[in-house]
């Protein structure tokens, strides 16, 4: 059986996205005739193999994974029923087109079926093959844009929910919420918990130039590590990203008592390989807990977790933290009196100040007098040697970060001689590193607020372009998109998303009352680029279609 060819197929198209199209024939007449006269790339398609029969198709079309499969009929050994079916199964998104005679009409029917996407009657005609690809390079395109919307919907809206996520977590690991309590919420929130074993991981990423005085400015290789990373995330059924403070992120893992070591292990190897490729220009730290095997738990797996995570400030060279490399640290810290001084060094001080968050103030002064009281020097000197290097430290800083400690420092904060005891220490350091703290986040606060307005201003101006995006409007303000984020939901109480959706809809809502456009001309109109998906977000915001609120069933 031939392939009858017409030279008057002559169509020229762009094509963007090429398809894979596999060929199973038994006849190498008709095979060899599809296979070179058609010119597949001409209409975006990328001829990836053939085969005689199903039999010997089915393992090479299990490694090509095409994205069309012609399959004649009738053929020895599988024909092309039984093969649609095992590629139906096992690549539900391959469309299939099935090559009948005559005589194989009802089999092509059952075909259909089964969900073959259309048939072709021998001979084969050129230009019904060619008219075939045209439509079906048009309905492939149509589909994978569906899909890549529905994946920006689902990033969207686990970022709709991060503020309350956000909360969520933070009762959980802090102990603040019962086993029912925690199993409502989860379900309220859509997420899934359930779950023999579990693991907290915290890491930070920050550029390289950040000190805490201000607002993290925006590098192109924080912004794409940070953006990996959340994707890497979001991409597994068995991790739970949250945010924990401005500087911190955490993960919930979950697994089995099997191989939950092994999944924290994947998640550190994968930040670690990331942020390799960064080199110098992000500073990065992970640190996680031991596995429990009950939710009840998991405050005690957090608060290890952090523990861990604060050893950063004392050796921010070591990127991967863990119970044994904690051990490490105070062993190579004690002993000697130089090494005493290491400990107390002013400049893990600063460090601690320029990054650390009030709720690490007592774990790192733990890690001070702990690797104090292992130097062979007397208590008394050493404590009041301690709270001078972190009273000194302290001012040194906020004098770098413009705050003048002549006008902000408490007296009762000056340095003391009648400290001579651990205790005495801790409580000095405790205060003056909460005063610091207090300092800085109030001179970073300003410098936020100024560019929250403007932030906000551009989200006001743009929010109908399609193209705005959390990372865009973190660079307009020269802001890391970490960072921006935190920022953001922390001082407006609200995601990006949430406040961006809120403003679309809010326009939305005035043009369904005030003018006669069709709801698909408003959701452009207001920044959406699929008509659907703004039916399906309007609903979420305000409970009810744009129909609905047009005609005033719902306000």
């Amino acid at each position: 059986m031939q392939v009858e060819i017409s030279d008057q197929t002559t169509i020229s198209k762009k094509v963007d996205k090429m398809f894979k199209v596999f060929l199973v024939e038994d006849e190498i007449v008709v095979r060899e005739g599809i296979r070179k006269n058609i010119q597949w790339e001409q209409f975006g398609f990328l001829y990836a193999g053939d085969a005689p029969d199903g039999e010997l198709a089915l393992p090479l079309i299990r490694e090509i994974q095409p994205d069309l499969l012609i399959t004649d009929i009738k053929m020895p050994f599988m024909d092309g029923l039984a093969l649609s079916e095992l590629v139906r199964k096992e690549l539900p998104r391959t469309k299939i087109v099935i090559i009948s005679g005559y005589d194989d009409f009802s089999y092509a029917q059952r075909a259909i079926r089964m969900g073959v996407e259309q048939y072709l009657l021998k001979p084969i005609i050129k230009e019904k093959m060619v008219d075939l690809l045209m439509n079906l390079h048009k309905k492939m395109e149509t589909e994978q844009q569906q899909r890549e919307y529905l994946a920006m919907f689902q990033r969207e809206a686990q970022e709709y929910e991060a503020f309350s996520r956000r909360r969520f977590f933070e009762q959980i690991v802090t102990g603040g919420l019962s086993v029912s309590e925690i199993s409502e919420t989860a379900t309220a929130l859509d997420i899934s918990l359930n779950a023999p074993s579990y693991n907290i991981l915290l890491f930070s990423l920050n550029s390289a130039e950040y000190n805490g005085s201000a607002p993290e400015g925006y590098t192109d290789a924080l912004a794409e590590i940070q953006d990996r990373v959340t994707r890497y995330f979001v991409s597994r059924m068995d991790l739970l990203l949250f945010r924990w403070n401005i500087t911190t992120q955490a993960a919930l893992i979950k697994g089995t008592p099997e191989d939950i070591v092994q999944r924290t292990r994947e998640c550190i190897e994968q930040i670690q390989n990331l942020c390799a490729e960064a080199g110098h220009e992000v500073n990065w730290h992970i640190a996680h807990g031991t596995p429990v095997p009950r939710l009840s738990a998991l405050p005690i797996c957090f608060m290890e977790a952090s523990r861990i995570l604060s050893y950063r400030y004392l050796c921010p060279e070591e990127h991967v933290l863990s119970e044994s490399s904690v051990r490490n640290i105070r062993s190579s810290d004690a002993g000697t009196a130089e090494d005493e001084k290491k400990v107390i060094d002013r400049e893990r001080v600063r460090c601690f100040l320029s990054g650390g968050t009030t709720e690490e103030i007592d774990s790192f002064v733990d890690q001070l007098l702990r690797g104090a009281g292992e130097a062979n020097v007397p208590v008394p000197l050493i404590c009041r040697y301690l709270a001078m290097t972190i009273y000194f430290a302290a001012t040194e800083y906020l004098e770098s970060i413009g705050c003048r400690t002549s006008e902000f420092w408490p007296q009762d904060l000056k340095p003391r001689d009648d400290i001579s005891t651990p205790e005495e220490t801790r409580q000095y350091a405790r205060q003056v590193m909460q005063h610091s703290l207090m300092l800085r986040d109030h001179e970073s606060k300003k410098q936020q607020r100024d560019l929250l307005v403007q932030a906000i201003g551009f989200i006001d101006k743009y929010y109908s372009d399609d193209t705005i995006s959390l990372d865009r409007v973190a660079k307009k303000v020269n802001i890391s998109p970490n960072y921006f984020s935190a920022m953001f939901s922390q001082e407006v109480g609200q995601t990006f998303v949430e406040y961006l959706t809120d403003r679309r809809i809010a326009e939305a809502k005035r043009l369904l009352r005030q003018t006669e456009m069709r709801a698909s001309e408003i959701a452009f109109a207001v920044g959406f680029r699929d008509s659907h998906y703004f039916s399906f977000v309007f609903k979420k915001v305000t409970g009810s279609t744009p129909s609905e609120y047009r005609k005033g069933e719902k306000r």
